[in-house]
């Protein structure tokens, strides 16, 4: 075991679980391979040929993509619509890798002495299998120990849950355990466990399926440097990539979720969902608006899923709410398709919801981050019309088969893939690229089925 100074806890996320599950190499890259905190410093060694050879494969992706669009403006006078959606469409999904390419964390001068008093507080219900390596890997946090507590909150566990966090209290006597009385849900739990530490200056909340690195929370404090910031959403990747062809697809989705989209938001201190499985926020921030949050209803029924998205809105008014791509944690994701559709449709009730809200704040941001959050809004509700237009009404009412459709779905999905490589170097990218094929078949009716159930505010995994 590493030893550390006595005002230090000494144990890493590393130590209390089996490393060989984890894809270590690709998701906590070593000091060589990882970006500098501005991110443009390129790869070393003999990693570079492979590092320029793909960015050079992206330029030609976009290139002619392009090219394809400027042979096809013919079609602007046929279908107007359809083929001013595809332009729109290139614009924002390139344009996000502009913005996120262009975002560089400015941390404020002391924020590298910045120590605040912080506490992490974890939600549980029925983790039994998880919930004790995600308690070690938040104890073994490398932050000095008389400015750090750990707070666990069983909500009416139906499985052995709450007997895996007694065994890890006994070893570790520091952790507080608030056993719940009665199932409330997520919210409640989140604000019962923010009771019992009125006096940290930032909470950070983590999911009870996911593991924070040792050094993680040392480096998303420091943008709590900055007075004017009341959340900082951490980098979270996928723990169990390796089990199954659709949990690979989602290391992808969260990579780029997370790495471009998060931080082209980030550009303009205006991230829209802080994820629950590991974000952090300023109390003073939480505390004017946790009733509210907790007491929150849509249609005259209370809110039960959405918990981040909607605890983020609370903020965005007031509050700078960033990403912090150096402080990383890994989180288990579905990994059999009937599990992740519910989690899919629960996710897009909640993004049904919250951007309703959002929607009456973005105005105020810069213009260009209210452009393309509203085209973000705009943009979905129509995908599902493209689909049905480009894979039935073309080919077999119009004649026309969809190549450049399925064309253009298929040079994005290398492009994801192949910025996801270069990213990560993960050997397992090229399985990620199915994603943008499973969304457009799949996925994309979820929304019109989560519109017309929208008052069913059941999680559906419970």
């Amino acid at each position: 075991m590493t030893q550390v100074e006595p005002t230090e806890r000494g144990r890493t996320a590393l130590d209390v679980v089996d490393t060989e599950t984890i894809p270590l190499p690709h998701v906590f890259p070593t000091a060589e391979e990882a970006p500098s905190r501005g991110g443009r410093r390129g790869p070393r060694g003999g990693h570079r040929i492979e590092w320029w050879s793909i960015a050079i494969a992206l330029t030609v992706i976009v290139a002619l993509i392009c090219v394809a669009k400027a042979l096809t403006l013919e079609n602007f006078e046929r279908s107007p619509v359809w083929a001013g959606y595809s332009i729109v469409v290139m614009v924002f999904i390139f344009g996000r890798f502009v913005l996120a390419w262009c975002y560089r964390p400015r941390l404020p001068p002391d924020s590298e002495t910045f120590l605040p008093t912080v506490a992490i507080v974890v939600p549980a219900y029925n983790e039994e299998g998880a919930i004790s390596a995600t308690l070690e890997a938040c104890l073994g946090i490398n932050y000095p120990a008389d400015k750090f507590q750990v707070v666990v909150v069983d909500d009416c566990s139906t499985d052995a849950t709450l007997a895996r966090i007694r065994e890890t209290q006994r070893r570790f006597p520091e952790l507080l355990v608030v056993p719940g009385r009665v199932n409330r849900g997520k919210r409640h739990v989140m604000a019962e466990g923010m009771k019992y530490v009125p006096d940290a200056d930032i909470l950070v909340f983590i999911d009870s399926d996911s593991l924070v690195r040792n050094d993680a929370i040392r480096k998303i404090v420091r943008y709590f440097a900055d007075p004017a910031v009341g959340a900082v959403c951490g980098h979270t990747d996928v723990l169990n990539a390796d089990k199954s062809l659709l949990a690979r697809m989602q290391a992808l989705q969260y990579f780029i979720a997370f790495n471009v989209h998060k931080s082209a938001e980030a550009l303009f201190g205006s991230v829209t969902c802080c994820s629950g499985c590991f974000s952090a926020y300023r109390q003073a921030a939480l505390s004017p608006i946790v009733e509210k949050w907790v007491n929150q209803q849509f249609f005259g029924q209370p809110s039960t899923y959405g918990d981040d998205r909607s605890l983020t809105n609370f903020l965005l008014r007031d509050w700078r709410v960033l990403y912090a791509p150096d402080a990383k944690a890994l989180t288990a994701v579905p990994e059999k398709l009937p599990q992740f559709l519910r989690q899919q449709l629960r996710w897009k009730k909640s993004w049904l919801r919250e951007t309703m809200r959002a929607s009456r704040v973005m105005w105020r941001k810069p213009p260009i981050m209210a452009f393309f959050y509203y085209l973000s809004v705009a943009l979905p509700f129509f995908a599902p019309q493209v689909v049905f237009h480009a894979l039935v009404i073309s080919p077999y009412f119009l004649w026309t088969p969809p190549v450049w459709y399925l064309g253009g779905i298929a040079a994005i999905a290398l492009f994801y893939g192949l910025y996801y490589r270069m990213k990560t170097r993960d050997p397992a990218w090229y399985r990620g690229i199915f994603f943008s094929i499973f969304y457009t078949v799949l996925l994309v009716w979820q929304l019109p089925y989560a519109i017309f159930t929208i008052r069913d505010s059941k999680w559906g995994t419970r």
